[in-house]
């Protein structure tokens, strides 16, 4: 038999971050092992939620788990009732509930409105790597749209205009996550509108990706593009990142305010295609977690404060590190750090583009395993590198925050400090790399 031929399309996939985040581990195991070093990596890549799923959530699933037969592919009644009364409750959207699609997972989603929709996709970078590859499995056309530290990296309008003048003029989609991944900063209501002006103007569509909302650290400080932008936005939740429940698989997606029923009857067909539905139990289980009740009131203001105060602290660590220049978290649990200036000294030092940071700072006697370059969509020539604030003992601090939350500035560094030391002594050894990085006792060595 002949080998099995692979279609050229998927050389063009980019490596999923968590499998290259992973795979950059094992390979660095494998080079200590074989000089005897057994010392653990510090983790900052994977951006794996370390908080139980909400207790009425794994009750509902339990309650549930004897149903097996087919679901409905974007959702039953009631689950898409609960998403669009959370929504009215959370953001003040009014949401008719037959706009309301859920799907298996955000991605799940997103790979659906890149099929539905005719036009180009335009990307910030950086940005999340997982819009990519769909995009090149669907080989839709795309465009990435390079934002700067000058603007905490956040989209220009006047750099969206400019790019939309020189294309066709037909029907685009933006992708605008707010708040961001890698950046963890978040857009005020006057930039949203800018954006919004600039896409009608050219007809654009926006993918909100707004999976961090609930875990904006001021709630009042979120304003979701399908307030401002409503017959023009799909908006994109998921169970995964606020609520603990990634491995549940549970997405929502807003369609566009005014949207003809047969658009959602064509998104249900190619969500049937794909995965059929989202799963049966699932989705029962999912209507409590979009029910806002006493108890996912306090877990998702728990997580949300737990999330501020170790992803602030140890970005401000961070920023001590001279030389170097890092992002303000305002949600999520992401911040970034921008090399830039070290330019010169990471090249002396054999680091030549984005993708050799992170290998670099994985290397003995570092052991910082994180996500860098084209992981996250950074330009081969921007070395910018992104910390997941994540590797702590999620269900401990819970547990004690529930029990007493921290509620003064020293009762939350010393919440910090108990939970974040891992961590900690994780930002002291980058500090240590970017040293050896400036005064040339870093050379990069070739695996």
């Amino acid at each position: 038999m002949a080998g099995i031929i692979i279609d050229a399309k998927v050389d063009r996939i980019q490596v999923p971050e968590n499998l290259r985040y992973l795979r950059l581990i094992e390979e660095q195991k494998e080079r200590c092992a074989e000089n005897g070093c057994q010392a653990p990596m510090f983790k900052f890549g994977l951006a794996q939620v370390p908080f139980p799923v909400p207790a009425p959530l794994q009750k509902a699933l339990s309650l549930h788990s004897g149903k097996g037969g087919y679901a409905n592919p974007i959702g039953n009644e009631k689950l898409r009732e609960s998403v669009a009364s959370f929504y009215k409750s959370r953001f003040d959207m009014e949401i008719e509930p037959y706009r309301v699609v859920t799907g298996h997972g955000a991605k799940g989603l997103i790979f659906s409105l890149f099929t539905l929709l005719t036009g180009s996709v335009i990307i910030p970078s950086p940005g999340w790597l997982g819009y990519l590859p769909q995009l090149r499995i669907l080989n839709v056309p795309y465009y990435r749209l390079y934002t700067s530290s000058v603007n905490n990296f956040k989209i220009k309008p006047q750099s969206l205009e400019a790019m939309l003048k020189g294309l066709v003029k037909t029907q685009h989609l933006l992708i605008l996550n707010n708040p961001g991944n890698p950046t963890g900063d978040l857009y005020t209501r006057e930039e949203l509108t800018h954006i919004a002006e600039v896409c009608k103007k050219y007809n654009t569509l926006i993918l909100a990706d707004e999976v961090y909302s609930l875990l904006t650290y001021n709630q009042d400080s979120f304003f979701s593009m399908g307030t401002i932008y409503p017959e023009g936005t799909f908006v994109i939740h998921s169970l995964s990142a606020a609520m603990g429940a990634g491995g549940y698989r549970l997405g929502s997606c807003i369609m566009p305010k005014g949207c003809n029923p047969a658009v959602i009857r064509d998104i249900a067909k190619i969500a049937a295609t794909v995965y059929t539905s989202s799963a049966t139990p699932v989705q029962e289980a999912s209507i409590a977690a979009y029910q806002s009740g006493e108890e996912m009131d306090q877990y998702l203001h728990a997580v949300r404060s737990i999330h501020r105060i170790m992803t602030t602290k140890l970005s401000d660590l961070c920023r001590k590190c001279e030389f170097i220049r890092v992002t303000v978290p305002k949600g999520g649990f992401y911040f970034m750090v921008d090399m830039n200036p070290l330019t010169n000294e990471l090249q002396n030092a054999g680091i030549m583009y984005s993708n050799d940071l992170a290998p670099a700072m994985a290397s003995h006697p570092y052991h910082i395993a994180t996500v860098t370059g084209e992981a996250m969509m950074a330009p081969y020539g921007d070395f910018y590198i992104r910390f997941a604030v994540t590797d702590y003992d999620g269900e401990e601090a819970l547990l004690e925050f529930l029990d007493k939350p921290p509620k003064t500035p020293d009762e939350e560094e010393r919440f910090f400090r108990k939970y974040g030391s891992r961590m900690i002594e994780g930002i002291e050894m980058f500090k240590k790399w970017v040293q050896d990085i400036r005064d040339g006792s870093f050379k990069m060595s070739v695996p």
